[in-house]
């Protein structure tokens, strides 16, 4: 690097090299002339580069790097939460008055009825029997006669289906089978809430002695299982079952 002038030109040498002297070479005299002002300006320039180099080689100048960027991202790393939204719903059949049959009424309708009046003893029956008969969140993402019957006789609501019939038509049951809407049973509970978090619906509910609610509503998401969670307004949380 160096500059010319009208008496000559400066030379400066590389950072790290041997010389350090910095002079002008005139033109016509050969004899360097040493210009303590501009050497001294040029020196410290010189000394100021060198110093940076060191640091960068050494690490030293990521470090401060990494530290300055970190300091500044703290300011703005502020955490937004999230909060959940209320989702509407309808009450599409409900009997406030109905209680469970007794389990001799329940064993007795099950023999009269073909599908279970071969063995209502088995293991699959009362498995199945198990699973309706002590549970009282039901929920369902798809339609089908099939796939509410089981649901209807083992858990009781046989007293009752003609209420659930009326939750059926054929929007609603397009609806259900494109994922759209969701169908919920609540029995001895009455639905408060339902609000969706970005993850999962949010159920909650008040506890009743009796009555059940056919509950539906718009779906959020496109997953094969409802994301459901039902909780007591106490906090309580509810044993959820896949009816489909």
């Amino acid at each position: 690097m160096g500059i010319r002038s009208g008496v000559g030109a400066v030379q400066i040498s590389r950072c790290g090299s041997s010389s350090t002297a910095i002079a002008i070479q005139p033109a016509i005299q050969k004899k360097p002339i040493i210009l303590p002002s501009l050497a001294m300006f040029y020196l410290s320039q010189k000394l100021v580069g060198c110093s940076l180099a060191i640091l960068a080689s050494s690490g030293l100048g990521l470090a401060l790097e990494s530290q300055s960027a970190t300091r500044a991202q703290v300011p703005g790393a502020i955490a937004i939460a999230v909060q959940p939204a209320d989702i509407s719903f309808e009450v599409c059949g409900e009997a406030q008055n109905w209680t469970r049959p007794t389990q001799a009424d329940q064993l007795k309708k099950l023999q009269s009825l073909p599908r279970y009046a071969g063995n209502p003893a088995s293991k699959p029956l009362q498995s199945l029997t198990q699973r309706f008969w002590r549970q009282d969140v039901f929920f369902f993402t798809q339609y089908g006669l099939s796939l509410r019957l089981e649901p209807i006789y083992l858990s009781g609501l046989w007293t009752v289906q003609d209420t659930l019939w009326k939750c059926y038509n054929s929007t609603s049951v397009t609806q259900i089978n494109a994922g759209k809407t969701a169908e919920v049973w609540v029995l001895s509970h009455r639905v408060t809430r339902i609000q969706w978090t970005g993850e999962q619906y949010i159920m909650t509910v008040q506890p009743a002695q009796t009555g059940v609610q056919f509950i539906q509503f718009p779906r959020r998401e496109a997953r094969s299982s409802l994301p459901l969670k039902v909780i007591t307004e106490k906090g309580t949380k509810l044993t959820v079952v896949a009816g489909n």
